[in-house]
């Protein structure tokens, strides 16, 4: 009877010790995942190697800006042309403008001034801005942050402006008022001078 007990014990730690070799060459092992997810993950010693390999390389090129919501700000603060006036007046909103040259041909380049609403935002085409006299429009881009762009766009027009035009109907209504009262006394008092002379003859 001992010796069945011995034999069956022998045998059974024999087909133990079979399953934990083969347990062994495919056991789980837990290793810590990147940041962002919770907690640990099962793999194999194969996967767990090659995951813990490509965590370390990508863990070193993580900076605490990539944990940051970026600036979706794409509005401009300010806009302006020198000698020339935004129509309409310049809002941050708008993103559509004009201005008017008089002589197309005599203007070869712009000088645009902008700052962005947030520092962060990126601003291309102002400055020294060249033209030519076909050119209809030119246009100013804010990307944000976060990529996001936003497109200015200034309309070139030959001529004036209508505020202009009125100021210069005005001044010339006024000017035409001043000449055609100088005529009148100037000839109320040629009139009145000769009267004078003829009193004195």
């Amino acid at each position: 009877m001992k010796k069945k007990l011995i034999i069956i014990g022998i045998i059974t730690l024999l087909i133990l010790n079979i399953n934990i070799k083969v347990l062994a060459t495919d056991r789980l092992v837990d290793i810590p995942v990147p940041p962002n997810s919770s907690g640990y993950a099962d793999f194999t010693e194969e996967e767990a190697a090659q995951r813990q390999e490509e965590y370390e390389k990508t863990k070193n090129n993580t900076t605490a800006e990539d944990y940051i919501e970026k600036s979706n700000n794409n509005y401009l603060k300010s806009l302006s042309i020198e000698g020339y006036n935004l129509e309409p007046e310049f809002k941050r909103e708008n993103d559509t403008y004009t201005i008017y040259i008089k002589n197309r041909e005599d203007v070869t380049n712009l000088d645009i001034t902008a700052e962005a609403d947030n520092e962060s935002a990126k601003i291309d085409g102002i400055g020294t801005v060249q033209i030519t006299p076909e050119q209809n429009s030119i246009n100013i881009n804010v990307t944000a942050e976060n990529g996001n762009l936003k497109i200015y766009k200034i309309n070139i027009q030959e001529g004036e402006n209508e505020e202009s035009k009125e100021k210069t109907q005005i001044a010339g209504i006024n000017i035409e008022y001043i000449v055609a009262i100088v005529i009148i006394l100037f000839i109320i008092i040629f009139i009145s001078v000769l009267k004078n002379k003829r009193r004195v003859e």
